[in-house]
């Protein structure tokens, strides 16, 4: 009799489906890399310039706004990730036992549990502090341990000595208890997981009662060492167990440090100064939030020498086929998670969906002397600009001086300009648009790809959305992104109303003043700005709001208190602006807006 494979077939909604599809979920409905099993996130991952630069015996920490993939980034260094990544490079990596990973989160409710207890002086905060990251460190390490055996060990034999032994060996380092072991690593996992809750336990009753035995007082004592140094301890045992070579580098990856304290970046400082060595930390935050360079070393770290920044952040215009580019990027992305999601989603590809883009797509335009767009021109450009048209017509620097730079503002001014009671627009549209408006940011791209896949759902004839509905659901999705603004802590309103006062600002100018070839869609920090106008603009940045305008000299050095920074793209169908990088207009202009704003709303 013929034997079924695991992967048998039955039927499921209606058409004949994998075993495997149907523990599948709908991947697109899956925005934040946390949310995600580490064989989803491998099977989904797009490698980007930036992911191997982190690949590299040097500290760094990452930049990037909120949902730009930095969680995805450090995950994959993991090696339990990146040891089943199906890719040439990364498969030499752990051949050679290059690279060895260990994923540490920090995130929201980590840190909640430092900053939940009443400490007598900052030093038994920061002394916590070390103690946890310490346990979570070597817990992390576990999980590493565990994908190492599994990857490097092949004889069953073999590997279930190797485990014992070095379970052993990190059990009598961890603990001064003589008579017990562990034999697994996941007996270690419990063993600390026990250590931890005991230790929680034990500070409670400290605090209730204001007394704690000496039994007490060694809960998880070994702990209490120099921070990462039971980590180091165990790396060098883990190291021998397995036979790494001595150039093998172990990268520490330290995920949301935007959610520690400033003393806690101080503390992480002096050890990305003080320790060469094997092991290297890649650590991620929010631009503006790695909180200082300070150390507790009387030094402050040197940027370039102790650590490198990367800043991840991409900006969509580009469209060459390169690993950057946005294009490639967000097209890459749909087709992974389409292809691992449950339901059928390889009926055609993300371009099909949406078409072509009426404002971005300018090679489709006819620039004849009586055609549309010359007839356009004239209706809305300045002189200077028409003059300059009527020069280079019929040559070769006509497309890119003139229709590549005023093609979708012509065109989109037209069109808000003959929109009448309530007609929709149609030209947020097309695939590029969808790109654009995401700012390649990962998690913006996925909520915008759900909403055409849910909006598709509902009509299973229908080929491509229609270029109304896509205008809809953009201009719904960039009002409520910048809606959502206002309930951020601390300055919330504060930063509602200066992108509103931004936005509303590049509106006029757009569709009020005759056009240039240069349209106004950043904002230029050229003169002195009080600390909350700072700390409004690092905010908007964190979000991903505002971008700063990196060039190749700059590299990935964030500017501070000067410098141009571009409207997010996101926002532009809610002002009715081009997604396109342009030219800058000073901040005082932008806060005189923001006063007239509010004198309106006064008013009103």
């Amino acid at each position: 009799m013929a034997k079924f494979p695991i992967t048998q077939f039955c039927f499921y909604h209606g058409r004949q489906t994998n075993m495997e599809d149907i523990l599948k979920r709908n991947l697109f409905e899956v925005e934040n890399a946390r949310n995600l099993s580490s064989i989803e996130v491998v099977n989904t991952f797009v490698p980007t310039k930036s992911f191997w630069r982190l690949l590299s015996p040097k500290n760094h920490i990452v930049l990037g706004a909120r949902g730009s993939g930095k969680t995805e980034l450090v995950r994959m260094l993991a090696h339990d990730h990146l040891s089943q990544f199906d890719d040439k490079r990364a498969k030499e990596i752990i051949q050679r036992k290059e690279f060895i990973g260990i994923y540490v989160p920090t995130r929201l409710e980590w840190v909640g549990g430092l900053k939940n207890k009443q400490w007598q002086t900052e030093a038994e905060a920061e002394k916590f502090f070390q103690w946890r990251l310490n346990i979570s460190t070597c817990a992390a390490l576990l999980v590493t341990l565990k994908s190492c055996l599994d990857t490097y060990i092949k004889n069953h034999g073999d590997r279930a000595r190797t485990e014992r032994d070095l379970a052993r060996a990190l059990y009598k380092t961890w603990t001064d208890n003589p008579e017990g072991s562990c034999e697994t690593i996941f007996a270690l996992h419990e063993l600390l997981e026990d250590i931890e809750h005991g230790k929680q336990a034990q500070i409670t009753r400290a605090r209730i009662t204001g007394i704690a035995t000496s039994n007490e007082l060694m809960i998880g004592a070994y702990f209490e060492s120099e921070l990462f140094s039971p980590l180091r301890r165990a790396i060098t045992l883990a190291s021998r167990a397995l036979d790494f070579p001595e150039n093998s580098v172990w990268m520490l990856c330290l995920d949301e440090a935007e959610f520690l304290e400033p003393h806690h970046h101080r503390i992480l400082n002096s050890h990305l100064r003080a320790h060469p060595g094997n092991l290297v930390f890649k650590i991620t935050t929010m631009p503006y939030y790695h909180h200082t360079l300070e150390t507790n070393m009387n030094a402050c770290l040197n940027v370039g020498h102790d650590f490198e920044y990367i800043y991840i952040d991409k900006d969509p215009i580009e469209f060459l086929p390169s690993e950057d580019s946005g294009e490639y990027f967000a097209k890459m992305l749909f087709n992974k998670r389409a292809e691992q999601s449950a339901g059928d989603y390889k009926w055609e590809d993300f371009e099909a969906l949406l078409g072509a883009s009426v404002l971005l797509d300018s090679r489709i335009s006819d620039w004849s002397a009586d055609s549309k767009m010359m007839a356009l021109m004239k209706k809305h450009a300045n002189s200077a600009t028409q003059a300059r048209a009527g020069r280079l017509a019929g040559t070769p620097d006509f497309k890119d001086q003139i229709s590549r730079k005023i093609h979708g503002a012509l065109l989109l001014r037209e069109a808000v300009a003959q929109k009448r009671g309530r007609a929709e627009l149609d030209v947020y549209s097309g695939i590029r648009m969808a790109i654009r408006c995401s700012d390649a940011n990962p998690r913006r791209l996925i909520r915008i790809i759900n909403l055409f896949i849910s909006e598709r759902g509902k009509s299973e004839t229908l080929n491509q959305i229609k270029p109304q509905r896509q205008t809809m659901l953009l201009t719904a999705f960039s009002n409520s992104t910048l809606s959502r603004v206002q309930s951020e802590p601390q300055n919330g309103p504060d930063l509602y109303k200066f992108l509103s006062a931004a936005g509303n600002y590049m509106r006029r100018d757009l569709h009020d003043n005759l056009l240039g070839t240069d349209q106004v869609s950043s904002i230029a920090i050229d003169v002195p700005i009080t600390d909350n106008e700072w700390t409004v603009i690092k905010n908007a940045v964190g979000l991903g709001l505002l971008y700063p305008n990196i060039n190749a000299n700059s590299g990935d050095q964030m500017p501070e208190r000067i410098g141009v920074f571009r409207l997010a793209y996101v926002l532009a169908p809610n002002f009715k602006i081009l997604p396109r990088k342009g030219k800058p207009v000073s901040i005082k202009r932008i806060n005189q807006q923001a006063d007239i704003l509010v004198l309106q709303n006064t008013k009103s």
